[in-house]
């Protein structure tokens, strides 16, 4: 046999050893509302397929590659890579009346799904595989699985705009909180909820201004928020600037930042 007759068929074996073997029956539930879910195990029950079908939502018919997380007495999730981070895409959980599937998306308030046996005696696991590999050579489940950092910050961004927005409008004058996104790095893009963070500051001079006219003082020469992250929990104040500096571990952040505010 040849060097490249060697190599071929080396990289045949490779590619067949890495194909998808799934089991003979896969499982189709009811979202309502005209959405499906299509759930194709592989044959040793350590992966899935996944689609969701019928939503205007950019997964809708996207077939995902699952791995299944088992959490005992027959409870398990199935977590994809959604821009660069783990994401609980469906769980299984065991309730009262029975085994309870659940269906979560990015921006849904998530869904409770009903096994629909029809259709999932209709459904040929072959077709979603091929499906699978179409998309794939496409990279479109790469695209959706990488991580996005401009979309991130934009997300946060305007998260943030949304909580300076309702605590501008407690405490009757507008704040900002700015952070300087450059200077946090991918993995706590990945990792935190910056706005829970960076938030906090104008949530709690929101909350105190709630309270009543009185409260409102406290907010009153403040504009802006400056948010970074650092290895202490800080908070100074600077004419109309409240420079705040958190950090992912440090508890009570929102007492901190309360007793700071009260006592300015």
């Amino acid at each position: 046999m040849t060097r490249l007759s060697l190599l071929l068929a080396a990289a045949l074996f490779t590619l067949n050893a890495n194909a998808l073997e799934l089991a003979k029956y896969p499982q189709v539930f009811d979202a309502g509302n005209g959405i499906s879910v299509t759930v194709a195990p592989t044959s040793d029950g350590k992966q899935a397929l996944i689609q969701v079908s019928g939503i205007n939502h950019p997964l809708d018919e996207v077939v995902l590659l699952s791995t299944v997380n088992e959490h005992g007495s027959d409870e398990r999730d199935y977590t994809i890579t959604l821009d660069g981070s783990a994401y609980n895409m469906l769980i299984k959980r065991q309730g009262w009346g029975g085994e309870q599937y659940q269906l979560y998306l990015p921006s849904t308030d998530g869904f409770e799904l009903g096994f629909d046996e029809a259709k999932s005696k209709q459904t040929k696991p072959a077709n979603l595989l091929a499906l699978y590999e179409q998309q794939k050579k496409k990279g479109i489940q790469d695209k959706l699985s990488s991580f996005d950092r401009e979309k991130r910050v934009a997300d946060f961004t305007q998260q943030l705009q949304q909580i300076d927005q309702d605590a501008s409008k407690a405490c009757n004058t507008p704040l900002t909180t700015q952070v300087d996104w450059n200077a946090i790095d991918d993995d706590k893009l990945k990792r935190l909820s910056v706005p829970s963070f960076c938030g906090e500051v104008v949530n709690q001079l929101a909350n105190l201004c709630q309270n009543g006219d009185e409260q409102q003082a406290v907010a009153k020469g403040l504009k802006t928020v400056q948010c970074s992250f650092a290895q202490k929990l800080k908070l100074r104040e600077n004419e109309a600037t409240l420079t705040f500096t958190t950090h992912e571990k440090a508890p009570n952040q929102g007492d901190f930042i309360n007793a700071f505010l009260r006592n300015r």
